[in-house]
């Protein structure tokens, strides 16, 4: 909601659905704002997870994805959760700052677009490192520019039976949509009931990316 009430829209087994695509990435992709909003841990919970997926990721060998922040603004600070649990973070921003961080806790230069981290820097930094499985849970902005990008290959919707109005806030903030003719059109590659929620996995209708990954 526009309060920022947001605890919980589905139920606990989309929520485990989630830790299964969380498990399965090199990286977790989101923003401060998210992490202000929600003091998000965005890690992997094992104790939400079934023991047909544990036997795909046993504990004693498994390792958190990496969670990649992008925080131009450095407002994430050691108090925050997500900082004391393990697993590396990675803070992207636009100049270092003093703070004794845990171990775990690196902070990354990022090229600057207009006061703000250059997104399509960071992905190409990402993929120069072989991160090729990224999976972004972030607010309506970053969401909103990645999919306006065309740098987004899928979609994994929950939507559960609930009505919020038009008080809620959106799902993605994307620019310059502003006709039916407009729309950024996608196929259904998968709907499936979880618990009383729904999935759906969407992907791009002719994604044709236009922007180039190699090293420029």
């Amino acid at each position: 909601m526009k309060n920022g009430s947001s605890k919980w829209i589905t139920s606990e087994f989309a929520r485990q659905n989630v830790q299964k695509f969380r498990a399965r990435s090199s990286i977790i992709l989101s923003s401060s704002s998210t992490i202000l909003s929600d003091n998000s841990l965005l890690n992997v919970r094992d104790y939400e997870l079934d023991k047909k997926t544990l036997s795909i990721f046993p504990k004693k060998k498994f390792q958190q994805p990496i969670r990649v922040i992008i925080d131009s603004q450095n407002r994430i600070t050691p108090e925050h959760k997500i900082i004391h649990t393990k697993g590396k973070i990675w803070l992207m921003r636009l100049k270092l700052d003093k703070i004794s961080w845990p171990s775990n806790v690196q902070q990354i230069l990022m090229k600057e677009n207009n006061r703000k981290i250059d997104i399509i820097f960071a992905l190409k930094y990402l993929g120069r490192l072989k991160m090729n499985n990224i999976w972004v849970e972030a607010g309506s902005h970053l969401s909103g520019f990645l999919l306006h990008k065309k740098l987004v290959d899928e979609i994994i919707v929950y939507i559960a039976p609930k009505i919020l109005g038009h008080k809620a806030k959106p799902m993605c903030v994307v620019q310059n949509v502003v006709s039916l003719f407009q729309a950024l059109q996608f196929d259904f590659k998968n709907i499936r009931q979880i618990g009383p929620d729904i999935r759906i996995i969407l992907s791009p209708k002719n994604n044709n990316n236009e922007h180039n990954f190699k090293d420029s």
